[in-house]
């Protein structure tokens, strides 16, 4: 079956949840999204802070972040926190929720196979870097522009039924 791609950030931020299948053709999402929290999920979850001075590992809020996306991933990538030395860290929703680490020099490690047992590991003290591996299945591009010579990118508005709501929008 043919694969194509649409672009996450086509949508806005507040769209909810969002899917596209089709009996024709594979419809992957794709694009460097972010998770970022409110000040208020800091606060209530001391946890963001023990992560932060134990492992360098800085989560994405609101009252500190202005982001720019490093790159174009394919499939979709939802970064949610960079560490000291540049990396990223992300998850893919293609099947499980898998966590990435994307190295400061752009090389993708897939280094869990769920962001709870990501978050298990890094609680209890555990390295994160003695399980990654190669992340099979993802590329990175360094922009849209470059993926689209790669892959198929369909833009969501030729993917929608032409009488979807917001249809007309787009």
């Amino acid at each position: 079956m043919k694969t194509v791609y649409w672009d996450m950030s086509e949508l806005s931020p507040n769209s909810g949840i969002f899917g596209i299948s089709s009996s024709e053709v594979n419809v992957v999402p794709a694009g460097t999204t972010f998770r970022v929290m409110s000040p208020r999920t800091r606060e209530q979850t001391p946890q963001y802070g023990e992560v932060e001075e134990r492992y360098g590992i800085f989560f994405f809020f609101s009252d500190r972040d202005e982001l720019e996306a490093p790159f174009f991933a394919v499939p979709r990538l939802e970064l949610f926190a960079r560490d000291r030395e540049g990396g990223w860290f992300g998850t893919s929703t293609c099947g499980e929720e898998e966590v990435y680490y994307i190295t400061p020099e752009g090389e993708p490690f897939r280094v869990s196979n769920s962001m709870k047992e990501f978050a298990r590991r890094l609680l209890a003290g555990e390295d994160w870097r003695e399980l990654w591996e190669p992340a099979q299945g993802l590329a990175l591009y360094p922009s849209k522009e470059a993926a689209a010579r790669a892959v198929e990118l369909v833009p969501l508005s030729e993917l929608l039924p032409k009488d979807w709501k917001g249809a007309e929008e787009r």
